[in-house]
């Protein structure tokens, strides 16, 4: 199996695509979770490049309140040049509304590596032609920009069409070297939130999720951008319909994403599989990052294999295959 030593590939993460400079001040958040390793290795190196770096701590946190990252950490972000996130068992530094406002500003540029373990760090998708990666997300990109709906469906029954006309799309293909920058490691998508109350059709979850990992299929029925029901019989529905019957708008359609990222395996873990190449994750919960106004104590991707996506009509996958 093809790996990369934790070493290098902080190298990477903090010299080229976080790009820290000497003097800087880079905070990492981590929780009781985190993987030491990576941590100690991102610190060394940013402290070798002459940057500062604090480790800020969060606390446990209930389904209901996951992206909270609370009041002392978002002060202490107001004094950071860029920000990784290391936290494994929330996604709350990528979705929290101080973080999405000071990149907003330009005053912070910020890296993903939240729900993330060591493979994460140095195997698949870690293993990507980042420079590449970037390029093709930034073309991408640049046609979803012109679109005005979008259509997914897959051979499992998936058929979910949106209004997106006007709404930011962020590529996140690992590259945050200037203010204001984001993006995740390991990396490799594009992305959008469709217009608040637009998403209608159904979605057919057969891929991996967040929080409930991989199993049963089950099916989401959709109307003016709400889950309105979940049909399945198995483990994952069954905790699906806690979170949507516990947590506040966690039924709002929030974000879809195409992977890219070709190095990426398809092995049963959501934070492989949304970034893999011609592979598309739909997300429920908070959209806050994606320019939206519904905050969510979740931000849930379900992966969906072998789509069709149309942008006004035109494919851009087909049945898993990205075109050109």
């Amino acid at each position: 199996m093809d790996r990369a030593e934790p070493k290098v590939q902080a190298e990477l993460v903090v010299g080229k695509l976080l790009a820290v400079q000497p003097g800087e001040q880079l905070a990492i958040i981590v929780d009781a979770d985190s993987e030491v390793m990576m941590l100690r290795a991102l610190s060394d190196v940013a402290t070798s490049r002459g940057a500062e770096v604090t480790v800020l701590t969060m606390p446990p946190r209930e389904t209901a309140r996951k992206n909270d990252l609370g009041p002392v950490i978002e002060r202490a972000l107001e004094g950071a040049d860029a920000l990784i996130g290391l936290t494994r068992s929330t996604g709350a530094p990528s979705y929290a509304g101080v973080v999405t406002r000071l990149c907003a500003e330009g005053r912070l540029r910020y890296l993903s590596m939240v729900m993330r373990s060591l493979a994460h760090f140095t195997e698949g998708g870690a293993l990507a032609d980042y420079p590449a990666l970037h390029a093709e997300g930034e073309r991408l990109a640049a046609r979803w920009r012109r679109a005005e709906r979008i259509r997914v469906v897959t051979p499992a029954g998936t058929d979910l069409r949106a209004e997106i006309e006007g709404e930011d799309v962020i590529v996140e293909c690992g590259l945050a070297d200037r203010a204001g920058g984001r993006a995740a490691f390991a990396d490799g998508e594009v992305s959008q939130m469709p217009q608040e109350g637009t998403a209608e059709g159904r979605v057919v979850v057969d891929g991996p999720m967040a929080h409930l990992g991989a199993g049963d299929v089950f099916t989401l029925d959709v109307t003016a951008g709400k889950v309105l029901r979940v049909h399945g019989t198995g483990a994952r529905a069954a905790g699906l319909r806690e979170i949507l019957a516990t947590v506040p708008f966690a039924d709002n359609i929030a974000e879809v994403g195409i992977g890219l990222n070709p190095m990426c395996r398809i092995n049963g873990d959501f934070e492989e599989e949304k970034k893999g190449r011609g592979l598309v994750h739909v997300a429920l919960g908070d959209n806050l990052f994606y320019g939206g106004t519904v905050r969510c104590g979740v931000h849930m991707d379900l992966v969906l294999y072998r789509p069709t996506v149309w942008l006004d009509g035109e494919a851009v996958v087909e049945d898993g295959k990205v075109l050109p």
